[in-house]
């Protein structure tokens, strides 16, 4: 295994998620998988990336109207 397993602080710094947030996912267990070696808890980068993947929202076209307009979805 040559990736090197992110903390939650690093998970925290690279993503924007609030520490408190990883570790309500993982008492949830939902939303990013971990690693639990011993007491330590560490995250897959490659499981972090798919995370940010499955999160993206595609969109197109203008999101926001200007006032009295209406978009329209092609």
């Amino acid at each position: 295994m040559e990736e090197k397993l992110l903390t939650p602080v690093e998970v925290s710094a690279l993503i924007g998620i609030p520490v408190a947030t990883l570790a309500q996912w993982r008492y949830r267990k939902c939303a990013l998988p971990y690693l639990r070696i011993g007491r330590l808890v560490r995250y897959s980068r490659t499981d972090v990336e798919s995370f940010l993947q499955r999160s993206k929202v595609e969109v197109r076209g203008q999101l926001t109207p200007k006032r009295g307009e209406h978009v329209r979805l092609s």
